[in-house]
């Protein structure tokens, strides 16, 4: 049976792996470097828990890293498709509107109220399959 002592070794375990690996970005991916189960992790951090947001924070932290880092590799490329995929990300609505091919939008005004009725039928339901020709 692991201690409270334990557990905080553990915490602090997690939370320099996160720290010193920026291709930490799941919760999954710290659970597999600490190297417990999962509901081991989430029966010791439950979600909402001090613990579980301070490791979730980090995690955070990492991924705006690797997202600034993508960002930077997409403007430098000089390729049309990535510079397109970063303007993309940075645009307006209005700008999006205008360079997205399949933009679609949905819009609807309802006055009337819509009744569905049964249509009427001189077939029966049969209980037996035999008797249905096909």
């Amino acid at each position: 049976m692991y201690s409270e002592k334990d557990k905080k070794k553990i915490l602090g375990q997690a939370k320099n792996s996160i720290i010193n690996d920026d291709n930490i970005l799941f919760i999954d991916d710290i659970i597999s470097e600490i190297q417990i189960s999962k509901p081991t992790f989430y029966s010791w951090f439950p979600k909402g828990s001090k613990e579980y947001n301070e490791i979730f924070d980090l995690i955070i932290r990492n991924r705006i890293k690797v997202k600034k880092y993508i960002r930077l590799k997409l403007r430098v490329s000089g390729k049309a498709s990535e510079l397109l995929a970063l303007y993309r990300m940075i645009c307006e609505e209005d700008e999006r509107r205008a360079i997205n091919q399949n933009y679609t939008e949905v819009s609807g005004k309802i006055e009337n109220k819509i009744e569905i009725g049964f249509v009427g039928s001189d077939f029966a339901p049969t209980n037996d399959e035999s008797e249905v020709d096909l």
